[in-house]
C-alpha cells in the first residue's frame, strides 16, 4: 500500500511542512497590509535591521513604552528587536 502511494504521500508532507514552517518560522503566510503597518509607524523611524514582520511590533513598542521619553522607548525598543 505505501509503495504505490509512496509519491502521494511525500507530496502531503512537504506541503504540510511548508505550511508549518510558514506559520511558525520568521516567514509569513500572510504578510500584513502596508497601510496597517505605515498607519501604526507613523512618526517613527523604523532601523533596517528590524524585519518586515516585526516592524509593527516595534513601532508598538516605541509609542507604547513605559519609559521617560520617546527617545528613551526608541532606545530601548532598537535594544530590545536586535538581541531577537
Amino acid at each position: 500500500m505505501f509503495r504505490k502511494n509512496s509519491s502521494i504521500l511525500t507530496l502531503i508532507f512537504v506541503v504540510l511542512g511548508g505550511i508549518f514552517y510558514s506559520i511558525y518560522g520568521s516567514n509569513s503566510l500572510f504578510p500584513t497590509k502596508p497601510v496597517r503597518i505605515d498607519s501604526r509607524c507613523y512618526g517613527v523611524d523604523v532601523p533596517k535591521s528590524i524585519k518586515y514582520n516585526e516592524m509593527e511590533n516595534f513601532c508598538s513598542c516605541v509609542h507604547m513604552g513605559g519609559h521617560v521619553s520617546k527617545e528613551e522607548n526608541y532606545k530601548y525598543c532598537v535594544s530590545r528587536f536586535d538581541s531577537k
